[in-house]
């Protein structure tokens, strides 16, 4: 796609860096919105000498701090000017209880608030002359997701990494899903849609050992999973689909589509049903408006 601009956060490792690749070699021109400019730059160093002819650019972001938010939208803003497709991929997981400067859950501001807001920011720049996306990196993990409205920045009760992390993937899948709804409600051509990389050997993966685990489980997961495990590359075709797939509609989630969503061919997943109620969705929109001062199709 000529001239097509993607913004992809979290494209110097894993999933971010093979959808870069790939996004590419199909001619689009590849924003790498990456908490750290040296691993961002060695990353871009590299994706050239795979891609010669791509175009790559590297902006710093770090969304689990505000100002890098805000900083980030006025620096694309001037160098771009708009953009095709927003790739809300960067994450982190497994971290002990730290919060942000405004005092958020790490998790929380990452994985949710902090591309809430950088939603927000960029949607004004999406053209409206033709379709385009912004698709988000989910997980299965938001299946087992809790997200009490009463307390969800982890100021109360025990705090668990992981419960932790799967809180901040399912408050992220239900603002998926409502913008979706607002989207459509407000007659953009702009469609929000989701994917998740099955059980991926990436990064994020390998440092919690999810693909490497030790105790009783490791004879039955390297018997019967291992196999199975799909590399990033592979993990990325998901997103891939969600990204450029002709058939893709307004709201939709996709992974892969063999054994357990581990691995596979890509294809619709299934939603967790609190990230599809409409009532929770609008109350936790407002919320995150309050969390973040990011207000965008508040009225709808």
């Amino acid at each position: 796609m000529s001239d097509a601009i993607a913004v992809v956060t979290g494209a110097n490792a894993g999933l971010g860096y093979h959808t870069s690749l790939k996004l590419a070699q199909r001619g689009y021109t590849v924003v790498m919105a990456c908490r750290s400019a040296e691993r961002a730059q060695k990353a871009r160093d590299e994706l050239l000498a795979q891609c010669p002819q791509g175009r790559f650019e590297v902006l710093p972001l770090d969304l689990s701090e505000p100002a890098s938010v805000s900083e980030f939208f006025p620096a694309f803003r001037e160098q771009f000017g708009s953009l095709d497709l927003l790739v809300n991929n960067a994450g982190i997981v497994g971290v002990p209880l730290t919060r942000n400067s405004a005092g958020h859950e790490l998790h929380l501001a990452t994985n949710y608030l902090g591309q809430f807001a950088l939603t927000g920011m960029l949607l004004p720049l999406f053209p409206q002359d033709h379709p385009t996306r912004i698709v988000s990196v989910s997980s299965l993990a938001h299946r087992l997701g809790k997200v009490p409205l009463d307390d969800i920045d982890w100021h109360g009760g025990e705090y668990k990494p992981m419960a932790a992390y799967a809180r901040s993937k399912l408050a992220m899948q239900s603002f998926i899903q409502e913008l979706a709804r607002r989207l459509e409600a407000s007659g953009s051509n702009t469609i929000s849609v989701s994917a998740h990389p099955g059980f991926a050997a990436t990064e994020i993966a390998n440092k919690t050992g999810m693909t490497k685990p030790k105790g009783p489980v490791r004879k039955w997961f390297q018997d019967r999973m291992q196999s199975r495990v799909p590399t990033p590359d592979e993990a990325s075709e998901p997103t891939m689909l969600a990204a450029l797939g002709d058939d893709v509609k307004n709201g939709e989630y996709f992974g892969p589509g063999g054994f357990l969503e581990i691995s596979g061919k890509p294809a619709r997943a299934k939603i967790n049903k609190r990230a599809l109620d409409v009532d929770f969705g609008k109350q936790l929109w407002t919320l995150t408006e309050e969390m973040t001062g990011v207000q965008f199709l508040s009225d709808i």
